[in-house]
């Protein structure tokens, strides 16, 4: 059973990745990618020590089923999305926005979600090996990891905006921020919240991101298609 999960945890991560980078017209370096998707797991890594820091100065944010909705809410919204979503931008922005290769609407998409499935892979592997439960594995498959994927296209899709339209450069650049993290805190927010209507919520939710993320991932293509015909 531990080898499956392992492998069901990581299947869904290269199958994505596979995807967004088979959609670029123009293919990226794979050390480049490499390296973006090692920061993702980097910043896995920072965020577990940010959340023992903030779990030491609040412990009543080690048992989330006891939080009343407000506490709930500032736990997901800004101890887990903000910290999350920050520290995977920092990885996008340093590492890819000013990278020669990046000529193309697409390429930091392609970039951010890397990153994200970085990020994701060492989560992933946090959560379902000590569970070791097929149940848990498979829910995050089809929510936990696309959803990372999203949240990082939605910040490619900003940045992208940001370098080619400078004229609203640093409006785009917050919403790169902001809404990931708004995107990411819903998500939490539902999914913690353990009640029938929020689960119907949740998944509501869930399919509302994955169309948005198809919308302005092929909004983007398009634009580099009509480029590239000129």
């Amino acid at each position: 059973m531990k080898y499956l999960i392992i492998i069901l945890s990581i299947l869904p991560i290269v199958l994505i990745g596979i995807f967004y980078y088979k959609r670029d017209t123009v293919k990226e370096p794979t050390k480049l990618l490499r390296k973006l998707f090692l920061s993702g797991i980097a910043s896995g890594l920072l965020v577990g020590f940010n959340s023992l820091i903030i779990i030491t100065l609040f412990p009543s944010f080690k048992d989330t089923a006891s939080l009343s909705v407000l506490n709930l809410f500032i736990y997901t919204f800004l101890a887990v999305a903000l910290i999350e979503e920050l520290f995977k931008w920092i990885m996008v922005y340093f590492i890819s926005y000013k990278s020669p290769h990046y000529d193309q609407f697409y390429d930091i998409i392609l970039y951010a979600v890397f990153v994200g499935l970085g990020f994701a892979c060492f989560e992933n592997l946090l959560y379902t090996i000590p569970n070791n439960d097929l149940f848990v594995t498979l829910f995050r498959g089809i929510t936990a990891i696309p959803a990372h994927a999203s949240y990082q296209t939605i910040m490619g899709y900003y940045l992208t905006l940001s370098k080619y339209y400078p004229q609203k450069k640093k409006l785009y650049i917050r919403l790169s921020i902001i809404v990931p993290v708004i995107l990411h805190g819903l998500y939490d927010f539902f999914l913690y919240l353990n009640n029938f209507i929020f689960v119907i919520i949740f998944l509501i939710f869930i399919v509302l991101l994955f169309v948005f993320t198809i919308l302005k991932t092929n909004q983007v293509l398009n634009i580099d298609i009509k480029n590239l015909k000129k």
